[in-house]
């Protein structure tokens, strides 16, 4: 890192990786275990990224992943406020835990708010726990706040955080400057927050938690995702099949029952009434998929089983780097080779983060992987192989 003499200085950062993994951040702090790998990882928030509609429509699942927000944010006007007033109020370093179950809207409602924020002068910021998480590619983030109103640092699945980690992330440098400073923690419940708030409490950070509760406008959110899917699939806005939203307090839940709605006229068939069955209808849509693509590619590619046990594993292991993943697809005696159902796996699940050499990324959204999961195992009563 150098400086010159001008009265705003200029900071250049070279970052590079032998053997291993490099990272490095200028205005904050990284922390790393003692044998080097990183606490947890910094990086400057990135807006979504629009994909191409044929590829989502490929797998209808993808349309439900928050990281391409296909459907347009709605509602969650009193949520919104709220944490606008959290974030332009109070005392300079404060800390907010929303909780709520998977599917509720609580990674597109952070979104949404980093968006804007980000937009409005603060330098937004994100920070992903560090063991088995996947790197980038070795470089620099730049996080100085020079000429930023303030920080907003997103830290999703944060009740899956070591309290330890997350003390020491409150620590960052990023933090503690002459600027206001918000930490916004997502998590599925409030079990570890008095922990997490004591923490804090020692940073002196004011603190504050609340429950996302079901939309309050389910009908007008069904509505807005069916006109979306239904531009996706090439039909007019309005066209969508039905008009009532169905009874349910999720948004994911919502958004299935759209998406299935509009796949299923697309395709002449009948869409299933039930949460339950519209889980399956997008899993069976899974294993066409695995069989197209095995019959494109012929004797070599990976067989559709294959796939599902790979796809099962990717869920439980969650997204790897290459030897990690070698390992895994190793250990389950596919009968294929490793790398040709890594590359396959990848062809169908695409790495989040383009840097690093990532495999084995989870099916999404984390609900319709758990369902998957569920499905997968005996037990249960559902129309699907156990």
């Amino acid at each position: 890192m150098s400086t010159t003499d001008d009265p705003q200085p200029q900071f250049v950062q070279h970052v590079t990786a032998v053997s291993g993994f490099a990272y490095g951040a200028i205005g904050a702090d990284i922390h790393v275990y003692g044998e080097g790998s990183p606490v947890y990882l910094l990086q400057n928030w990135r807006p979504a990224t629009p994909a191409d509609p044929a590829w989502l429509r490929e797998l209808p699942s993808r349309m439900l992943n928050s990281r391409f927000e296909v459907v347009p944010f709605t509602g969650r006007e009193t949520e919104l406020a709220e944490l606008r007033a959290w974030r332009d109020g109070g005392p300079r370093l404060a800390a907010r835990w929303i909780h709520a179950p998977g599917g509720q809207g609580k990674t597109r409602l952070a979104a949404w708010f980093a968006d804007e924020t980000q937009d409005g002068g603060w330098r937004v910021a994100t920070a992903v726990h560090g063991p088995g998480s996947v790197q980038p590619s070795p470089g620099s983030q730049d996080l100085t706040p020079d000429g930023h109103r303030g920080v907003l640092l997103v830290v999703d699945y944060a009740d899956r955080w070591p309290l330890t980690h997350l003390t020491w992330l409150f620590k960052n440098a990023l933090l503690h400057k002459d600027l206001p400073a918000r930490i916004l923690l997502l998590a599925r419940t409030a079990d570890v927050w008095p922990a997490v708030r004591a923490s804090l409490a020692n940073q002196r950070a004011t603190t504050s938690s609340s429950p996302l509760s079901a939309p309050p406008d389910g009908p007008a959110m069904y509505r807005a995702a069916r006109d979306t899917f239904a531009v996706q699939y090439g039909l007019p806005a309005g066209s969508g099949p039905g008009t009532a939203a169905p009874p349910y307090e999720l948004t994911l839940a919502l958004h299935m029952a759209a998406l299935v709605a509009v796949d299923a006229q697309a395709h002449g068939r009948r869409a299933p009434t039930d949460l339950a069955g519209l889980t399956v209808y997008l899993l069976d849509r899974e294993h066409l998929h695995w069989a197209t693509l095995h019959a494109r590619g012929g004797p070599g590619a990976t067989p559709p089983a294959a796939m599902n046990k790979a796809v099962f594993a990717a869920a439980l292991t969650g997204s790897a780097d290459r030897t990690h993943g070698t390992e895994v697809v190793r250990a389950l005696r596919l009968g294929t080779p490793v790398d040709r159902v890594l590359d396959d796996h990848a062809q169908c699940y695409p790495p989040e983060r383009n840097g690093g050499d990532s495999v084995l990324e989870p099916l999404y959204p984390d609900r319709l992987a758990e369902d998957f999961l569920a499905l997968t195992l005996p037990g249960h009563q559902a129309d699907y192989p156990a």
